[in-house]
Protein backbone atom coordinates (compact mmCIF):
# COMPACT_ATOMS: atom_id res chain seq x y z
CA UNK A 1 0.00 0.00 0.00
CA UNK A 2 1.35 3.50 -1.18
CA UNK A 3 1.99 5.94 1.69
CA UNK A 4 -0.16 8.66 2.16
CA UNK A 5 2.20 10.34 4.39
CA UNK A 6 3.63 13.56 3.70
CA UNK A 7 7.07 15.31 5.16
CA UNK A 8 5.56 17.21 7.74
CA UNK A 9 4.09 14.39 9.31
CA UNK A 10 6.99 12.31 9.58
CA UNK A 11 8.50 14.50 10.89
CA UNK A 12 6.49 15.48 13.47
CA UNK A 13 6.50 11.48 14.12
CA UNK A 14 10.17 11.36 14.91
CA UNK A 15 9.86 14.51 16.69
CA UNK A 16 6.71 12.63 18.65
CA UNK A 17 9.44 9.59 19.26
CA UNK A 18 11.91 12.12 20.46
CA UNK A 19 9.46 13.80 22.98
CA UNK A 20 9.94 17.53 21.46
CA UNK A 21 7.64 19.76 20.30
CA UNK A 22 6.06 19.17 17.35
CA UNK A 23 6.03 21.89 14.03
CA UNK A 24 3.54 23.60 11.74
CA UNK A 25 6.26 23.60 8.49
CA UNK A 26 9.06 21.63 7.54
CA UNK A 27 10.48 25.46 6.99
CA UNK A 28 10.08 26.78 10.21
CA UNK A 29 13.41 28.12 11.79
CA UNK A 30 13.42 26.10 14.89
CA UNK A 31 16.05 23.39 16.02
CA UNK A 32 13.47 20.82 15.74
CA UNK A 33 12.52 21.42 12.17
CA UNK A 34 16.28 22.26 11.20
CA UNK A 35 17.67 18.86 12.73
CA UNK A 36 14.88 16.95 10.73
CA UNK A 37 15.97 18.69 7.46
CA UNK A 38 19.72 18.12 8.42
CA UNK A 39 19.51 14.17 9.00
CA UNK A 40 16.48 13.74 6.26
CA UNK A 41 18.30 11.93 3.56
CA UNK A 42 20.78 10.23 5.83
CA UNK A 43 17.61 8.55 7.85
CA UNK A 44 16.27 7.61 4.58
CA UNK A 45 19.03 6.12 2.68
CA UNK A 46 20.05 4.30 6.30
CA UNK A 47 16.71 2.51 6.93
CA UNK A 48 16.20 1.71 2.85
CA UNK A 49 19.35 -0.21 4.07
CA UNK A 50 18.24 -2.29 7.23
CA UNK A 51 15.52 -4.06 4.89
CA UNK A 52 14.43 -5.09 1.26
CA UNK A 53 11.16 -3.07 0.87
CA UNK A 54 9.97 -4.51 -2.32
CA UNK A 55 8.80 -0.64 -3.37
CA UNK A 56 12.90 -0.27 -3.40
CA UNK A 57 14.25 -3.01 -5.35
CA UNK A 58 15.52 -2.94 -8.10
CA UNK A 59 17.18 -5.51 -10.76
CA UNK A 60 20.71 -4.92 -13.08
CA UNK A 61 22.16 -7.07 -15.27
CA UNK A 62 25.72 -6.48 -14.33
CA UNK A 63 29.02 -4.82 -15.63
CA UNK A 64 31.56 -7.18 -15.72
CA UNK A 65 35.41 -6.30 -14.23
CA UNK A 66 38.63 -7.91 -14.54
CA UNK A 67 39.06 -10.66 -11.34
CA UNK A 68 41.63 -9.22 -9.49
CA UNK A 69 44.78 -11.65 -9.26
CA UNK A 70 44.06 -11.90 -5.26
CA UNK A 71 40.82 -13.69 -5.35
CA UNK A 72 40.98 -16.40 -8.76
CA UNK A 73 41.74 -18.98 -5.94
CA UNK A 74 37.93 -17.63 -4.24
CA UNK A 75 36.09 -16.75 -6.94
CA UNK A 76 35.40 -16.76 -10.98
CA UNK A 77 33.97 -13.22 -11.70
CA UNK A 78 33.75 -9.84 -10.38
CA UNK A 79 31.03 -7.12 -11.36
CA UNK A 80 30.57 -3.67 -10.69
CA UNK A 81 28.03 -2.36 -7.94
CA UNK A 82 25.37 -0.74 -10.17
CA UNK A 83 25.81 3.45 -9.13
CA UNK A 84 22.63 3.31 -8.14
CA UNK A 85 22.65 0.79 -5.59
CA UNK A 86 22.01 0.87 -1.56
CA UNK A 87 22.87 -2.58 -0.89
CA UNK A 88 23.25 -5.53 -3.11
CA UNK A 89 19.97 -8.10 -1.78
CA UNK A 90 20.50 -10.89 -4.23
CA UNK A 91 23.07 -12.17 -7.14
CA UNK A 92 21.76 -14.38 -9.44
CA UNK A 93 21.38 -15.68 -13.29
CA UNK A 94 18.21 -13.74 -14.04
CA UNK A 95 16.25 -16.74 -12.17
CA UNK A 96 15.62 -15.07 -8.94
CA UNK A 97 12.90 -17.73 -7.61
CA UNK A 98 16.35 -20.50 -7.83
CA UNK A 99 18.58 -21.35 -5.34
CA UNK A 100 20.64 -17.96 -3.87
CA UNK A 101 23.60 -17.53 -5.28
CA UNK A 102 26.61 -17.01 -3.03
CA UNK A 103 28.58 -13.52 -3.53
CA UNK A 104 31.52 -11.50 -1.89
CA UNK A 105 31.45 -7.70 -1.88
CA UNK A 106 34.73 -5.87 -1.99
CA UNK A 107 36.87 -2.35 -2.33
CA UNK A 108 39.37 -2.51 -5.38
CA UNK A 109 40.92 -0.01 -6.87
CA UNK A 110 37.91 0.74 -9.37
CA UNK A 111 35.50 0.75 -6.36
CA UNK A 112 32.94 -1.63 -4.99
CA UNK A 113 32.94 -4.93 -6.71
CA UNK A 114 30.74 -8.03 -6.58
CA UNK A 115 32.68 -11.24 -7.02
CA UNK A 116 30.73 -14.50 -7.90
CA UNK A 117 30.98 -17.75 -9.45
CA UNK A 118 27.69 -16.29 -11.75
CA UNK A 119 28.68 -16.23 -15.82
CA UNK A 120 26.46 -13.07 -16.97
CA UNK A 121 25.09 -12.43 -13.43
CA UNK A 122 22.22 -10.33 -12.56
CA UNK A 123 22.00 -8.40 -9.26
CA UNK A 124 18.43 -7.47 -7.08
CA UNK A 125 19.61 -4.32 -5.18
CA UNK A 126 18.35 -2.30 -3.06
CA UNK A 127 17.83 1.71 -4.82
CA UNK A 128 16.93 5.77 -3.07
CA UNK A 129 13.23 6.04 -3.10
CA UNK A 130 13.08 9.87 -2.35
CA UNK A 131 9.80 10.09 -3.53
CA UNK A 132 7.09 9.68 -0.27
CA UNK A 133 4.08 8.65 -2.51
CA UNK A 134 6.67 5.95 -3.32
CA UNK A 135 7.10 4.39 0.25
CA UNK A 136 4.66 1.79 2.04
CA UNK A 137 3.12 2.42 5.64
CA UNK A 138 5.46 0.24 6.88
CA UNK A 139 8.87 1.84 5.93
CA UNK A 140 6.54 5.40 6.63
CA UNK A 141 6.98 4.30 10.26
CA UNK A 142 10.59 2.84 10.39
CA UNK A 143 11.50 6.43 8.42
CA UNK A 144 10.16 8.26 11.39
CA UNK A 145 11.63 5.89 14.03
CA UNK A 146 15.21 5.97 12.29
CA UNK A 147 14.89 9.83 11.80
CA UNK A 148 14.36 9.91 15.50
CA UNK A 149 17.24 7.88 16.41
CA UNK A 150 19.34 10.44 14.56
CA UNK A 151 17.95 13.44 15.82
CA UNK A 152 17.32 12.84 19.36
CA UNK A 153 21.04 13.66 20.27
CA UNK A 154 21.22 17.07 18.95
CA UNK A 155 17.73 17.92 20.74
CA UNK A 156 18.14 15.99 23.57
CA UNK A 157 21.66 16.14 24.87
CA UNK A 158 23.43 14.07 27.54
CA UNK A 159 20.26 11.42 27.77
CA UNK A 160 21.96 8.29 26.64
CA UNK A 161 18.49 6.68 27.94
CA UNK A 162 16.61 7.72 25.62
CA UNK A 163 19.14 7.61 22.97
CA UNK A 164 19.32 3.68 23.44
CA UNK A 165 15.40 3.77 23.94
CA UNK A 166 15.01 5.28 20.51
CA UNK A 167 17.05 2.58 19.03
CA UNK A 168 15.25 -0.40 20.48
CA UNK A 169 12.18 1.44 19.01
CA UNK A 170 13.87 1.78 15.66
CA UNK A 171 14.90 -1.78 15.81
CA UNK A 172 11.86 -3.25 16.71
CA UNK A 173 10.18 -1.99 13.73
CA UNK A 174 12.56 -3.10 11.00
CA UNK A 175 10.83 -6.27 9.69
CA UNK A 176 12.26 -9.70 10.43
CA UNK A 177 13.25 -12.21 7.40
CA UNK A 178 10.31 -10.99 4.29
CA UNK A 179 8.13 -10.13 7.40
CA UNK A 180 4.90 -8.39 6.57
CA UNK A 181 6.52 -6.49 4.26
CA UNK A 182 7.68 -9.92 2.26
CA UNK A 183 4.32 -11.42 2.15
CA UNK A 184 3.71 -10.79 -1.35
CA UNK A 185 7.09 -12.38 -1.96
CA UNK A 186 7.06 -16.39 -2.53
CA UNK A 187 11.14 -15.63 -2.03
CA UNK A 188 13.03 -17.21 0.61
CA UNK A 189 14.59 -15.69 3.47
CA UNK A 190 18.04 -14.14 2.27
CA UNK A 191 20.89 -15.42 4.41
CA UNK A 192 23.53 -13.34 2.60
CA UNK A 193 25.30 -9.87 4.22
CA UNK A 194 23.99 -6.48 2.51
CA UNK A 195 25.96 -3.78 1.03
CA UNK A 196 26.60 -1.09 3.02
CA UNK A 197 28.61 1.12 0.34
CA UNK A 198 28.99 4.88 -1.06
CA UNK A 199 28.45 6.61 2.36
CA UNK A 200 30.45 5.71 5.63
CA UNK A 201 27.65 5.96 8.41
Amino acid sequence: MASTSNRLEIYNMALGFVGTRTIGSPNERCPEAIQCELFWDRARRSALRDYPYRFARRRFRLAQMELPEVYEGDWQYAYAVPDQALRVWRVHDGRERGSREPFSLEHGDLGPMILCDVWQAMATCIVDVEDIARWDEAFVQCMARRLACLIAAPLMKHNPAKLDELAKLYQASVPQGEGVDGAESRGRRDPYTWLMAREGW
